[in-house]
């Protein structure tokens, strides 16, 4: 991770600055271009914008992570079952991401298994359509384990579990053999929490091909007899283009899996991914705590150091 991406997470992780920039008018350029809105509803609002302009679909997540306070838990919870709920009655994938600290694994286990399995069960409760899934954003190594032990629970209950892997962690290739036997979902990302050359590939070309080595079994014979459904959240059009040849390859048609991009990341190359006939998800984050996700955004594309010094500046949307 280099020094312009540590300096953005030490932005996002600092409270008094989140609260001063949620504040400033000018500083909602940013929120506009990554955020799908404040509430459950603008958040779906989103999400149908996106599948009627582009054909594209959406994973809500509603923004709060590490969180302690059980008023502040019990409020990710209820916004994130709005959001399936609307979902549903909106006829679109009831499709939500949680981080598991946001649920209660700050607190304990216990709290967060609970609050998880409430959601995935309002997430079974709606209109049943192929790709409805509580998806499990993966944090810091911490909560691997427990993110693991998570989703294989909410399976074993027969809830519409998914996870997410990262290709980063030499363990991946291990860890994604079970899933690729099941009716489950796995969202594979290039990684964001470096540990050290004993427990990471280093280097962007030891990762993508980490990457592609994954994704290789993720699209195998057995994993479409399985019923298993393939995510790739990456915006290496390189990377991608590969996937898609390795699909055509082994069988798999477009509809049998898909390509997830973070929401006002690349548009250009999602709208090309669709003009090509893969199936494309937009992770759509919403809510008022906007800033620590936007800012990340920035330290992983110094090309959005605009919005930034346009927000940190005062820059009303008329000086575009």
């Amino acid at each position: 991770m280099g020094l312009w991406q540590r300096s953005m997470i030490a932005l996002a992780r600092r409270e008094g600055l989140n609260r001063v920039m949620q504040r400033r008018r000018a500083a909602s350029l940013m929120a506009g271009r990554f955020v799908g809105g404040a509430s459950p509803e603008s958040g779906v609002e989103t999400a149908l914008r996106l599948s009627a302009d582009f054909g594209i679909t959406s994973s809500l997540f509603f923004l709060g992570e590490y969180v302690r306070d059980p008023a502040r838990i019990e409020e990710n919870v209820r916004s994130t079952i709005e959001a399936a709920e609307l979902l549903g009655r909106a006829g679109l994938d009831v499709h939500v991401s949680i981080d598991p600290t946001a649920v209660g694994f700050m607190t304990s286990a216990t709290l967060g298994r609970t609050n998880a399995e409430r959601i995935a069960s309002a997430v079974a409760g709606q209109p049943l359509r192929p790709h409805n899934y509580l998806m499990l954003d993966m944090e810091d190594r911490a909560l691997l384990a427990p993110t693991l032990a998570l989703h294989a629970g909410l399976l074993d209950q027969g809830l519409p579990a998914a996870i997410t892997l990262q290709a980063r962690l030499r363990r991946t290739e291990q860890d994604v053999q079970p899933f690729v036997q099941r009716r489950t979902a796995v969202r594979l990302v290039k990684g964001a929490f470096p540990l050290g050359p004993v427990h990471d590939h280093r280097g962007s070309r030891a990762i993508s091909a980490s990457f592609l080595r994954i994704g290789s079994a993720m699209l195998s014979e057995d994993a479409r007899r399985a019923g298993f459904y393939p995510v790739f959240a990456t915006h290496d059009d390189a990377l991608a283009r590969q996937l898609i040849d390795l699909a055509r390859s082994r069988g798999w048609e477009p509809e049998q899996y898909e390509f997830e991009l973070l929401y006002g990341v690349r548009p250009d190359w999602q709208q090309e991914l669709r003009s090509m006939g893969a199936q494309v998800r937009a992770y759509v984050p919403f809510g008022a705590d906007w800033w620590p996700y936007c800012i990340r955004r920035v330290g992983e594309n110094p090309a959005n150091v605009l919005l930034l010094g346009r927000a940190l500046l005062g820059k009303s949307y008329a000086s575009r």
